[in-house]
């Protein structure tokens, strides 16, 4: 299977896999059966799944059934065990996310794509941790070369669906368009895109002279975000407001790219599911994308903002932000028997990159979450983003 050309996947290839963790609560004997039949289902209906890739002649190639296995069951650790509350439902919203970090380091640590592309490793694995009779955690890897949040979110739903018992909607790999999405809008000239491709000089200085990366995850306060919208403009969305809050947090970025989801434009209003990666990186003007209403005017344009020509010293330094948002498409795990008390993506999608990255995403059905690696000595967190988080 052809994924695509390896110059418009380098971002993708040099990117963490895109991966999550969920803490679970209730009880269920049958749980490690019923998820591997579930599981292996899965992969049946998407042989992609199975795969492993590598490059050749600058484009990057998939070869299916590589790979048999693809739930991993742990046991607890002693540590987690120990320090396990005797019901999750004992604990506030941020307990449970403390703990659920704790139990992280007891699961694997995601490859970053350059690694998947040389060594031939799997795109797609689940892991089940029992840490007591009613208490688990389920953590789900999908390799960013072969799809993105949405693909990542539209698998679990098909995972949810066949351990219901029922019928999941199919995705489509093989869309012709997914193999002509370009990372970067059509909007940009080729010396636009040449200072863009310098942003890989700039990740390798922050990566070998930049400040070590941790992950800080934060719970946003929905009802201070809708105050802020109608304070700010009603048309406004929680989207807006988060990255133009970060916008005049962050410190030392000269620009901010954010990622826009472009699958209606791909058929995915014609009724078909299309999987792959079909985002691209929307880069604004740091100081431009302080304010929100510039974010909901120009977002949809897909081009840069402020200036005629994408400057290059910001690329080449690595003086960069990037935000995602998770939050439109998630799709919880949905285990009969079982609730979701927190779900949280892995702290390697931000540890591992060497440049400002942060994840909005739903810490509940009903709680947004905000991760980032951004360093606190480059973060401040007393105006905007301080008052929307709790």
């Amino acid at each position: 299977m052809d994924v695509g050309l390896a110059a418009t996947y380098g971002a993708i290839n040099s990117s963490p896999t895109i991966s999550t963790l969920t803490l679970l609560s209730g009880k269920h004997e049958m749980l490690e059966a019923e998820l591997r039949k579930a599981v292996d289902a899965l992969v049946d209906m998407n042989p992609v799944l199975s795969g492993r890739v590598w490059q050749k002649d600058g484009r990057i190639l998939l070869e299916t059934k590589a790979h048999e296995e693809f739930l991993r069951v742990y046991p607890a650790p002693s540590e987690a065990a120990q320090a396990a509350p005797a019901s999750l439902e004992e604990l506030d919203l941020k307990s449970k996310i403390r703990f659920l970090e704790a139990v992280e380091v007891s699961l694997c640590s995601p490859m970053d794509g350059r690694f998947t592309l040389g060594h031939g490793s799997q795109v797609f694995l689940v892991e089940l941790m029992k840490l007591k009779e009613d208490m688990w955690v389920i953590g789900i890897h999908l390799s960013h070369i072969v799809g993105d949040i949405q693909t990542f979110y539209d698998l679990v739903e098909q995972l949810n669906a066949l351990l219901k018992g029922e019928k999941p909607e199919p995705l489509v790999w093989d869309s012709d368009w997914r193999l002509k999405v370009d990372l970067f809008p059509d909007s940009l000239s080729e010396r636009d895109r040449r200072n863009l491709r310098w942003g890989i000089l700039g990740w390798l200085c922050q990566k070998l002279c930049g400040p070590r990366r941790l992950c800080h995850v934060s719970v946003l306060s929905k009802p201070q975000l809708e105050e802020k919208k109608k304070e700010l403009g009603e048309r406004l969305s929680s989207n807006d407001l988060v990255c133009a809050a970060l916008s005049r947090a962050i410190r030392g970025s000269d620009i901010m790219n954010l990622a826009v989801n472009l699958r209606k434009r791909a058929g995915q209003a014609q009724g078909q599911r299309v999987a792959g990666n079909f985002w691209q990186t929307v880069a604004l003007d740091h100081d431009a994308a302080k304010d929100p209403q510039t974010i909901r005017q120009h977002l949809p344009k897909l081009q840069f903002f402020k200036t005629d020509e994408m400057p290059f010293w910001p690329y080449a330094l690595g003086r960069y932000s990037f935000v995602t948002n998770w939050t439109a498409c998630t799709r919880h795990l949905s285990i009969p028997g079982l609730t979701v008390q927190c779900h949280l993506p892995h702290s390697n999608f931000l540890k591992g990159t060497p440049t400002n990255v942060a994840v909005i995403f739903h810490v509940d059905a009903e709680t947004l979450g905000l991760s980032h690696n951004v360093p606190p000595a480059s973060l401040d967190t007393t105006g905007l983003l301080g008052a929307l988080t709790l």
